[in-house]
């Protein structure tokens, strides 16, 4: 027998209604409003590579997926570049660097995209070196609160080129503290080869579903129980 077959249409809709919603909430979306709460370095003396070029969209076309070659926001491009040890004071991190993102609020991390470090002149093809290679993420749940690693993942170089869409796709779905994340870290290990202990990158995205508030999950669980308290 159909378990649902005694129970009120009007309750079975009502719950039915509020579950889709919260279902439909956690399909995920591009997360907007990100801000960069955290950066180890950014060469912003004499240069524009600052850490919000990652998420301004200077230099990238947002319908294309594509991103030009050119590292300077002031110059029509827009790309972050750490100090490394080039420029004073010298990244803390270097080989590395370290970038924390805000959601704003909590979400349901699905998945995020880099675009990685795409600077390019004739005869200095080896700029691309500059880019993020070995790279743990780590998420927190609150500001303020402490950091739990998702792993570590290597980011692909990026081709040199202003008309390919080279965005990778890194998976975050099911791994643990993503279902709850307000903080995203970056913490970068190695770059690939670069000069200077360069690291950089040209673009960053993140996908995502707001967390249901307490009170909507509650009235779910209400309405449910409502129905099965009607059970004949």
């Amino acid at each position: 027998m159909n378990t649902f077959s005694n129970l009120p249409v009007r309750s079975l809709l009502s719950t039915t209604a509020v579950l889709g919603l919260i279902s439909t909430a956690a399909q995920g979306a591009i997360i907007t409003g990100v801000t960069i709460v955290d950066v180890s370095s950014e060469l912003v003396s004499g240069f524009d590579r600052g850490a919000i070029r990652v998420l301004d969209g200077s230099g990238f076309d947002e319908a294309l997926g594509t991103h030009n070659v050119i590292p300077d926001g002031t110059a029509g491009g827009g790309m972050w570049l750490n100090n490394g040890t080039f420029a004073n004071p010298n990244d803390p991190n270097a080989p590395g660097a370290v970038i924390t993102f805000d959601m704003g609020s909590n979400f349901t991390l699905n998945s995020l995209t880099v675009w990685n470090y795409n600077e390019f002149l004739t005869g200095r093809a080896d700029l691309l070196n500059r880019g993020a290679n070995e790279v743990e993420i780590l998420v927190a749940s609150s500001e303020g609160g402490t950091f739990a690693s998702l792993g570590n993942f290597n980011f692909t170089i990026a081709p040199g080129v202003d008309n390919v869409d080279f965005g990778q796709d890194i998976d975050l779905s099911g791994l643990g503290a993503a279902a709850d994340a307000r903080l995203v870290r970056f913490n970068i290990t190695s770059s690939h080869g670069g000069d200077n202990n360069f690291v950089g990158l040209s673009e960053v995205r993140f996908d995502g579903a707001a967390v249901p508030e307490p009170s909507a999950a509650m009235l779910a669980l209400i309405g449910l129980a409502g129905c099965l308290r009607r059970r004949r």
